[in-house]
């Protein structure tokens, strides 16, 4: 368990909304501060779980983007799970400063053993 929140970025893939619920629920049973990333789309999908989340992940407009990378690097996150893998999330990722742990995931990703197949940016 860390001290800081972990942040991640779900904001318009569908076809992984259940991979990235239950990677949620395993983080949240391990006592981990979670904050989702979201669109207006994903951001009912959380709902029910008992994280924070932020719906604006895709902001219109540079002054609203550079708003949010603001929010992500004042927000001091342990490190930041990409589901979405997008140019936004890529542009979101070199302005973050300071940047915390990125991890890219196309695919599923459970804490444990799978760790090692997430990719490291």
């Amino acid at each position: 368990m860390t001290t800081l929140p972990l942040l991640v970025v779900h904001l318009g893939a569908q076809d992984n909304s259940d991979k990235v619920l239950k990677f949620v629920g395993e983080l949240l049973e391990e006592g981990e501060r979670v904050t989702i990333l979201a669109s207006s789309q994903t951001a009912s999908l959380y709902a029910d779980l008992a994280v924070t989340v932020w719906p604006d992940g895709a902001p219109r407009g540079m002054l609203r983007l550079l708003a949010l990378v603001r929010r992500i690097a004042w927000a001091q996150f342990a490190a930041i799970y990409d589901f979405d893998v997008s140019g936004r999330t890529k542009a979101y990722r070199w302005c973050v400063r300071p940047r915390p742990p990125w991890y890219v995931s196309p695919w599923y990703v459970s804490r444990g053993a799978q760790l090692a197949r997430v990719k490291r940016l």
